[in-house]
């Protein structure tokens, strides 16, 4: 009995034995522990490209993203009118034979004396390309001259398949693509990646400038889509700014994501977030949060920029670099939106 009593103060002298048989706990603790292990002290623009190399040479093998084969022709189902002097297509993308991703292309209604720039714009978790404030934040790049392309991802839109997302059918798609090495979030960065890819197939669009941006869940794809893909001449993530490791450490402690899809297996085995918006660099980045999304951990918004930052020093290009959090609503619209036309603007 003295021995139990003993055992039971060292346990209380460290945390509450009952600690001991939490799972989540156990888990966050080797997060972090792997989290901590990353290297982030790179000094020389060398010493970085080198990790940049092999994250990007080992990291799609360990979160199963897709590889799709060679584009094809896209099928154009229609073409509408918009407003006064908008015209918007639906398209489908090609992926392989057996599918194709539904597309908006919002662009000038009458042909552009020169090619158009683009971007591709990816809805969050649940969102699709219906969705208001993006169709509009589509129009108004439209009105710029761009070619803005918004599609539905897997179990959104006209991509549910058997049941739309609200209904479990993202945890179809997620769990069938486990079963052949597929993670929900390596496909949506691969479908980020063939939207871009057919915009810089078209020949009324320039291929050297086509953006990429994305709102929540969105906004994570386009920053592994981002830092993967080098022909996205600039890439703006909204509502998307905090790393696994302050996920896991903070958040998991007061509040359960029951949505697993954003969480790429084994991400930590090969890098961070701040690794994947540091990748981006020297190309232009912004970075908007919402302070009010109290599932993004601000400490690990706090990481990513000042990484980032750091690596694009090595660049000379901080200049590129905007990070800034707002109160708003989660949406492209208000400050989020401004910030977002303006970006394009200038560096697209």
């Amino acid at each position: 009995m003295d021995n139990v009593n003993k055992d039971l103060a060292a346990w209380f002298a460290d945390e509450p034995p009952g600690l001991r048989n939490d799972p989540v706990r156990w888990l966050q603790k080797k997060a972090c522990a792997k989290a901590a292990t990353l290297r982030r002290d790179f000094k020389t623009r060398a010493e970085w490209e080198a990790f940049r190399a092999q994250m990007r040479a080992d990291l799609p093998a360990v979160i199963g993203l897709p590889q799709f084969p060679d584009l094809k022709e896209s099928a154009l189902r229609g073409r509408v009118r918009l407003g006064d002097d908008l015209a918007c297509e639906r398209v489908d993308v090609y992926v392989d034979d057996d599918y194709a991703i539904p597309a908006f292309v919002f662009q000038p209604a009458e042909p552009p004396g020169a090619p158009m720039p683009g971007v591709v714009l990816s809805p969050g978790a649940g969102q699709d390309k219906f969705l208001r404030p993006h169709q509009e934040m589509c129009v108004r790049m439209a009105k710029h001259g761009f070619a803005a392309l918004l599609f539905d991802h897997a179990a959104t839109g006209e991509a549910t398949g058997r049941k739309p997302w609200s209904q479990g059918g993202i945890n179809i798609v997620q769990s069938t693509g486990e079963l052949v090495g597929t993670s929900q979030l390596a496909l949506r960065a691969a479908e980020d990646m063939r939207c871009g890819e057919y915009l810089r197939s078209r020949p009324d669009v320039d291929a050297s400038r086509v953006a990429l941006t994305g709102l929540c869940q969105g906004g994570m794809d386009t920053w592994l889509a981002g830092a993967l893909d080098e022909r996205f001449c600039a890439v703006a993530p909204i509502c998307a700014g905090s790393t696994f490791a302050a996920v896991a450490g903070e958040m998991h402690s007061y509040q359960v994501w029951s949505d697993p899809s954003p969480y790429p297996f084994g991400i930590l085995n090969i890098c961070d977030v701040e690794h994947l918006y540091a990748a981006i660099a020297p190309r232009p980045l912004i970075a908007r949060a919402n302070l009010p999304d109290n599932w993004w951990p601000v400490s690990g918004l706090d990481d990513i920029e000042s990484f980032t930052r750091r690596i694009y020093r090595l660049y000379d290009a901080e200049d590129r670099v905007d990070f800034r959090a707002e109160v708003h609503e989660h949406a492209i619209t208000g400050p989020f939106a401004d910030a977002l036309e303006a970006f394009l603007l200038k560096y697209v």
